[in-house]
């Protein structure tokens, strides 16, 4: 799929949240507003599902047993673009 670059005015407010996002996560904002444009949403992770694995190294091991086993060697970003393509043909 090929990229186009666009420009694009958004409301003060709304880019003041994305860039907080921007710098909790490390998300860039054109980032943000292109999942955004796709219907995914960003959300904090409030009961800390994920941010323990780097401090239990097996339950990292068994977390990304089950992500191998479930997507194979996909990254994430590919797997967001498949989950898309799949809505877009619904």
């Amino acid at each position: 799929m090929t990229k186009r670059q666009i420009c694009i005015q958004v409301d003060e407010e709304i880019a003041r949240e994305m860039e907080d996002i921007r710098d909790k996560t490390g998300i860039p904002v054109s980032r943000q507003i292109e999942l955004k444009l796709k219907g995914f949403k960003i959300v904090e992770d409030e009961e800390g599902t994920f941010g323990d694995l780097l401090d239990n190294p097996k339950k990292l091991a068994k977390t990304r047993k089950r992500w191998d086993e479930a997507f194979g060697k996909k990254t994430a970003m590919e797997i967001l673009d498949s989950a898309q393509k799949k809505r877009v043909k619904s």
